[in-house]
């Protein structure tokens, strides 16, 4: 079940990383999180960690206008309010099949 988010926020550190990293803009992850309502528990990273968060995370599996299926991952901060924290293409046969089975296409 997806959180009520009416709102989403990333930070200059993550839109930066998601485009060096997997060259995803923001605008692209945008699009994929809003593209379905679907959304998938992810764990959170070890408490202590850099990448650590309070927040439950979830994983979208998203496609943009464009047709690019990615991955965003968002921190629920409470309040219709959710935090992209990173986007990325699925690779790997095993990960593309599963982004397919969980969008149902």
């Amino acid at each position: 079940m997806s959180p009520r988010v009416v709102e989403f926020r990333i930070s200059a550190g993550a839109a930066r990383h998601m485009l060096e990293k997997h060259d995803v803009t923001v605008e692209e992850a945008l699009e994929a999180a809003h593209s379905t309502e679907v959304w998938m528990s992810v764990h959170s990273a070890p408490d202590g960690s850099r990448n650590w968060t309070p927040e439950p995370r979830y994983g979208i599996p998203g496609k943009t206008d464009d047709g690019r299926r990615l991955w965003v991952i968002v921190a629920h901060e409470g309040r219709g309010v959710g935090r992209i924290l990173t986007a990325f293409e699925p690779t790997g046969a095993a990960a593309k099949a599963r982004h397919r089975r969980m969008r149902g296409n």
